[in-house]
């Protein structure tokens, strides 16, 4: 196997004859293990794991814990890897000015620098830097009292400052993106739990299984009006029935699809691939395929065929989604599980980590409330969704909170549309808040709101048909960036607007 360096220099060479310096300064950050779970897909793909996990980790290795950089590393990236390590010498000292302030537990340094690694490597400079600000975002602070003696023997109460280490990582990453100013991505995220993983162990992190601690912040009711009525098909028992036929086969990531080695999202890529289905390749993936085209449906509804998706841990992927089965009727499922080590036929287990379940064979159909809707921004819209309805960190306060509608990003000035005939109800011009927004009465008890908007160009009481153009995208009131915010009320509650969008 080439020498990591060997590697670099090479890599280095390839890239020489380019103009733009930045395209040297991303392959240095891929190079140096931030890796995406695009890249860590295509790496197991191409059967190129073995190389370039040496790579990798030499670069974790050098930055967590020392050791001589070859001669033959570039300069741009030896520097890079000396900006990590003052960096960490800063954490470090935050974290001592922090430690004698904790009563139970401790901070973990490795997950403190994993994060920081994934957010900051390759960076220009990192000069001016807060990092006991970093560190901080790692601690809840709490006022607590406790009784002191003096030398006489008397006693005061006096009230002191904890320091309690923070084990929810959404809340982490809530404080993180307060104290930056930024958002942190699920890439961050999941680069994060890698860069962790291979400075500790020197392996790349688990991304799928059944076998994970389960991670205590998922809130089911984040996706509790995520569903569709779809139809119930033949498909869905041809799938299980091909499925069966695999019980017993081998589990194994890296090999799958060699022999009868499978893991979790091949065994259903494979299966419906069979069936004239094609689904991506990892759970995460599949189950962001069945939001963005309209195939989920809610627990009460599955039949045979049907796919659970479960979330067991942080991994930075889509909803965290880390397993996959396929449901097999009688409160069974299919999957491969890497706690077992092959396919099983098992009970439907872990209920409190099902976080999402599909169709994907059917077609999204809309329910009888939804008929006359167009969506308000084109029939792209699903790929526009920047935040979804329910629970999520607020983008401007950074913390939790619940969110009525659905985030459409688009450029400012572009059409919005009437989502359903109506009358126009209300017309707002304000500086807080939705900003720019009108609300559309339906009929119905039914409410479309438009939010955000840069311009109204529709009166109170003005009669409108689906697909007028009523408003323009802007970034009015409270808001990070040019959007729509777009809600449906039916008798005064939202309701998740995906369900009645085409």
């Amino acid at each position: 196997m080439a020498d990591p360096a060997t590697i670099a220099l090479a890599v280095k060479a390839a890239v020489a004859a380019a103009t733009d310096k930045r395209t040297w300064k991303a392959l240095g950050v891929i190079i140096a293990a931030i890796l995406t779970p695009f890249i860590l897909i295509i790496v197991m793909i191409t059967s190129l794991l073995s190389g370039t996990t040496d790579h990798n980790n030499m670069a974790v290795q050098l930055s967590f814990h020392g050791g001589v950089i070859s001669g033959q590393v570039p300069e741009d990236y030896r520097q890079y890897i000396e900006d990590m390590r003052s960096g960490f010498t800063e954490l470090d000292a935050a974290i001592a000015d922090i430690t004698p302030m904790i009563e139970d537990g401790s901070l973990d340094p490795t997950q403190v620098k994993a994060v920081f690694y994934s957010l900051y490597f390759g960076v220009e400079s990192l000069r001016g830097m807060d990092y006991r600000g970093i560190a901080d975002c790692f601690v809840r602070y709490e006022k607590r009292t406790r009784t002191v003696t003096d030398a006489d023997g008397n006693e005061t109460e006096e009230t002191y400052t904890v320091a309690v280490p923070i084990d929810s990582l959404p809340e982490i990453y809530a404080n993180l993106e307060s104290t930056l100013g930024r958002e942190i991505t699920y890439e961050n995220k999941a680069n994060a739990s890698e860069i962790y993983y291979r400075a500790l162990y020197g392996t790349g992190a688990p991304g799928e299984g059944d076998s994970f601690d389960q991670w205590s912040d998922w809130t089911p009711e984040q996706l509790a009006d995520l569903f569709y009525d779809l139809p119930v098909g033949e498909t869905g028992s041809e799938a299980v029935q091909i499925a069966l036929d695999r019980l017993g086969d081998p589990y194994s990531q890296e090999l799958r699809g060699s022999g009868d080695y499978t893991d979790c999202s091949y065994l259903v890529q494979s299966v419906y691939r069979q069936l004239g289905v094609k689904l991506p390749g990892t759970a995460a993936a599949q189950g962001k395929y069945c939001v963005d085209n309209g195939l989920t449906i809610s627990k009460s509804d599955l039949a045979p065929g049907d796919l659970v998706f479960w979330s067991h841990k942080v991994n930075g992927r889509y909803l965290n989604i880390t397993h996959v089965g396929i449901y097999a009727g009688d409160g069974m499922v299919v999957d491969a599980s890497s706690s077992r080590g092959k396919v099983v036929y098992r009970s439907l287990f872990d209920a409190d980590k099902q976080v999402l379940y599909a169709r994907p064979y059917a077609e999204a159909s809309k329910t009888a409330s939804a008929s006359g809707f167009v969506s308000p921004l084109g029939s792209g819209w699903r790929s526009m969704v920047t935040s979804e309805f329910g629970g999520r960190t607020d983008p401007v306060t950074g913390e939790w909170a619940g969110h009525d509608g659905i985030d459409l990003g688009a450029a400012k000035g572009t059409a919005i549309r009437a989502a359903k005939d109506g009358t126009v109800e209300t017309v707002s011009y304000g500086t807080t808040g939705y900003g720019y927004h009108l609300t559309i009465d339906n009929g119905g008890g039914l409410v479309t709101l438009y939010g955000h908007c840069s311009e109204i160009l529709v009166s109170e009481g003005q009669t409108v048909k689906a697909g007028d153009v009523i408003a323009r995208v802007g970034s009015t009131g409270k808001s990070t960036g040019n959007h729509l915010h777009f809600e449906v009320r039916v008798n005064g509650t939202a309701k998740n607007p995906r369900n009645y969008l085409p």
